[in-house]
């Protein structure tokens, strides 16, 4: 007979029950033995458990709001660079150039290859002109006039 694995994606709030549920059943047995003052200690162990899982928790749901914050980035640089390749491209002095648009923390770096001076100057304008560009990076090169 076959048996299929079955698997379901485990949240920190899972781990935590799990934890609560094992610390408590450990716990609890020796709740039922005699002697002053075992229960009491009993419960405060179950509490100490307790509050680790809260802070367990708590770490998680922090490291899971930076890395939410990573990941928006991403996707802003990646928006920020469309825009800009796209009018670089609709840009009749830029038509032609050989231009790399890339983005990382809203700074945007221009490699490549241009015609002129003025086209360089015009693709700094382009994305320096964009909402949400903090700096730009200039490494493009002017090509050499060709000798014949």
């Amino acid at each position: 007979m076959k048996t299929k694995k079955v698997y379901r994606r485990i949240s920190v709030s899972d781990g935590v029950f799990a934890l609560v549920i094992m610390t408590t059943a450990i716990a609890l047995p020796g709740c039922a033995q005699d002697g002053p003052g075992f229960g009491e200690r009993t419960g405060r162990q179950i509490d100490q458990a307790a509050s680790r899982a809260g802070e367990t928790v708590q770490g998680a749901q922090r490291s899971l709001g930076e890395q939410t914050e990573k990941a928006g980035e991403y996707f802003n640089d990646a928006a920020i660079s469309s825009r800009i390749k796209a009018d670089l491209l609709n840009d009749s002095l830029l038509a032609l150039s050989n231009i790399n648009v890339t983005t990382i923390a809203g700074v945007v770096t221009l490699s490549g290859i241009v015609n002129s001076q003025q086209a360089m100057d015009r693709a700094l304008e382009i994305a320096r002109r964009h909402p949400n560009v903090k700096s730009v990076e200039n490494k493009l090169l002017i090509k050499a006039p060709s000798r014949i």
